[in-house]
């Protein structure tokens, strides 16, 4: 009988493990080296929307600035993984060849105007927040926008960016909820790049 028993017992803690097991999705740019893991529950966008939301975030900002507005190459997505229609992380790439050491730096507070604009230009309130962020031993620019209407907070997106391997990496996480930018913000973290694993 106690044979019986602790045979039982060892299937059952066996089909628990088996049903506890969760399936663990990565994305992979090969193009920086770059590894995330996708959340559970999250859905990844279809490319056909990816490139749309490209084109509609150009336009936008061609619409708010004066000069001749130019990113460098052609915007390339990545991935973009979302929980509703307003949360979500988006990740894309832009060619961006330096003819001179640092160029990528001296254009990026320019980049930070023109998003700045595109949202003050939809009368909504921006506040802003900058800082430095390591991720697996790459540093990037963060770009914090807290977006809201008729005293009412709407959205925030935080904006990570950095230069490696020839590209303008760009990261956007928005969120209309606190647990998802959370959600969104440690799955960054979490991430790794080859050369740093």
């Amino acid at each position: 009988m106690k044979l019986i028993n602790n045979i039982a017992f060892l299937t059952m803690s066996i089909l628990l493990i088996n049903c506890s097991k969760k399936e663990v999705k990565y994305f992979t740019a090969q193009e920086i080296d770059w590894k995330i893991e996708i959340p559970s529950k999250w859905t990844i966008e279809n490319q056909s929307v990816l490139n749309q939301n490209i084109k509609q975030g150009e336009q936008l900002i061609k619409k708010t600035v004066d000069k001749d507005f130019e990113l460098g190459g052609k915007e390339i997505s990545l991935i973009t993984f979302r929980k509703n229609t307003l949360s979500k992380l988006q990740a894309s790439i832009i060619p961006f060849k330096e003819s001179y050491k640092g160029e990528w730096y001296d254009k990026y507070p320019l980049i930070k105007e023109y998003i700045f604009n595109v949202f003050k230009s939809q009368s909504v309130i921006v506040d802003t927040t900058s800082n430095t962020e390591n991720i697996s031993g790459v540093t990037f620019e963060v770009f914090n926008l807290k977006i809201s209407k008729h005293n009412r907070a709407v959205m925030e997106q935080n904006m990570y960016r950095t230069y490696i391997n020839g590209y303008d990496f760009i990261i956007n996480i928005t969120s209309d909820k606190p647990l998802y930018k959370k959600q969104l913000i440690q799955t960054l973290r979490n991430s790794k790049f080859k050369n740093n694993i």
